[in-house]
């Protein structure tokens, strides 16, 4: 699908493209999941080639960020479906050239409806592809921010959960089962959200420090100067959560030794306290001729005691050392 946004009644108006020809008012054309027509069209309107799905999966920098005549191509991953179960990573690739943004993308990143839904009710009559571009780099890094801040939200549920002390009867098992769970969830998206800040770093350098017959407007640098630092920032925070879930992560597997020792531990006083009545039980149950208390009339009752006796002082003695 291709959607044409022109500067009408105060906003940025998009309207899909079927077939017809782009309006030539157009500043910003965006390409979801493009047909071969579509990358046709979009490339004889603005004189550029669109890259292929399998161009924009490249991870050689020179293959994401370069210049081409008067266009300039980048290529940012970015992380979608952070609220699902299944998130992913999405190449979209920005495209700016002769005051027009162009861009292609192959899912739905929530920075994009949200800065068009915004821009149609009210945006500058000079608007370019220029500044459509910094307000979406502007709302991906916002959204990479709300991301993160969730993300450690759920990162300190866990760490509550796992160091909590009243379980409320809940199975072990199933819950170092569930954390571990959660554990690795998390550690996905934080993998996620790194990459995508770091390509988002990169792709701002690019645009920041690039030739000057292309170099982008004052103002321009300056908002990617402070969006460049609020990468950075944000890359120290995944980087701080990161290192949580591994202490979390560390910590149930400690937790899930503890309780299988306690269980080896049971069976070992058990072991143990059951010996001394086995000693006893088998002394007597030999079959010799000659043993004395075969013949005394308490002698059964006097091996019941004993045994009994001998199985209890192990366990007093282990309770008294607080082994137990």
């Amino acid at each position: 699908m291709l959607i044409a946004y022109v500067f009408s009644d105060g906003g940025l108006k998009g309207s899909p493209v079927a077939e017809g020809p782009i309006p030539a008012e157009t500043v910003w054309l965006d390409l979801i999941s493009p047909t071969e027509a579509d990358d046709t069209l979009a490339e004889a309107f603005a004189g550029i080639s669109v890259p292929t799905r399998e161009e924009m999966g490249e991870i050689e920098q020179s293959s994401r960020l370069y210049i081409d005549g008067e266009a300039r191509y980048m290529t940012a991953s970015l992380l979608c479906g952070a609220d699902t179960p299944t998130p992913v990573m999405l190449a979209v690739t920005f495209i700016v050239s002769r005051g027009r943004l162009i861009t292609v993308r192959y899912g739905e990143p929530r920075a994009f409806p949200s800065v068009s839904g915004r821009l149609s009710k009210s945006c500058p009559s000079g608007i370019t592809g220029e500044i459509v571009l910094i307000d979406l780099l502007e709302a991906i890094v916002d959204r990479a921010a709300d991301v993160l801040e969730q993300i450690g939200a759920d990162v300190e549920r866990i760490s509550k959960r796992i160091f909590e002390r009243d379980q409320g009867g809940e199975n072990a098992n199933q819950r170092y089962r569930a954390i571990l769970s959660h554990i690795g969830r998390k550690e996905g998206l934080v993998s996620y959200a790194r990459e995508s800040l770091a390509s988002l770093q990169r792709l701002l350098s690019f645009l920041g420090t690039e030739t000057e017959g292309a170099a982008v407007s004052k103002d321009s640098k300056a908002s990617v100067k402070s969006m460049s630092r609020d990468v950075s920032g944000l890359s120290d925070y995944a980087a701080f959560i990161g290192d949580k879930l591994q202490f979390l992560l560390d910590a149930t597997i400690g937790l899930v030794s503890l309780e299988q020792n306690n269980i080896i531990k049971i069976f070992a006083v058990l072991s143990v306290v059951l010996m001394p009545p086995t000693l006893i039980a088998s002394i007597y149950g030999m079959n010799f001729h000659n043993m004395p208390e075969l013949d005394f009339a308490y002698g059964y009752p006097l091996a019941l005691c004993g045994m009994v006796v001998s199985g209890i002082l192990p366990y007093v003695f282990f309770k008294w050392r607080r082994w137990l």
